[in-house]
């Protein structure tokens, strides 16, 4: 997210992909998707089975999240902030996919995108545990840089989008 943000900055990227558009700079967005974070665990994890958690104790099993300046954390570090929740990460990874790895290897307990453990789920190999508070719902968002005049690309990229925003959520459904 950082990055991403420099690089619009920097008028190296016409268009970026995020979850959490920063309102403080001159950026245009199209929310396209909606991104439910979910608390996830291992399948063999003792809050696989428990009816009732409480958001602190899933926070308390050896969390594992992304790292600061993602926006996944960002969104996961205001929630707690908003619920009065202590946010203890015992370790960091750069990206969803590899801190979806260390769930399933037990390393621990994540919120992570829905979108990015479908099939886990599917399979069995994680559990999302019914916790208050969650999901938290964001949207993935088309951003630009405003006032930017738009390549053509990138043009017919947004009018794509914007035709097809039905099929697109029918499709991730």
């Amino acid at each position: 997210r950082t990055q991403a943000i420099e690089r619009l900055n920097d008028n190296k990227e016409d268009l970026v992909i995020m979850g959490l558009v920063p309102n403080d700079r001159s950026l245009s967005s199209l929310p396209f998707l909606d991104n439910e974070l979910i608390p996830v665990v291992p399948v063999h994890h003792p809050l696989a089975t428990k009816k009732h958690i409480h958001p602190q104790q899933f926070l308390d099993a050896q969390l594992l999240s992304r790292e600061s300046g993602s926006g996944n954390r960002l969104a996961l570090e205001q929630h707690c902030q908003q619920q009065r929740l202590s946010l203890n990460v015992s370790m960091q990874f750069g990206s969803n996919d590899a801190l979806k790895h260390a769930v399933l290897a037990g390393l621990g307990v994540a919120v992570l995108p829905r979108l990015s453990v479908l099939s886990e789920l599917r399979l069995g190999q994680l559990v999302s545990p019914v916790i208050k508070g969650f999901p938290l719902r964001r949207s993935w968002c088309l951003v630009s840089p405003q006032g930017k005049h738009a390549t053509p690309v990138t043009q017919a990229f947004l009018e794509y989008i914007q035709t097809n925003l039905k099929e697109i959520h029918q499709y991730f459904q």
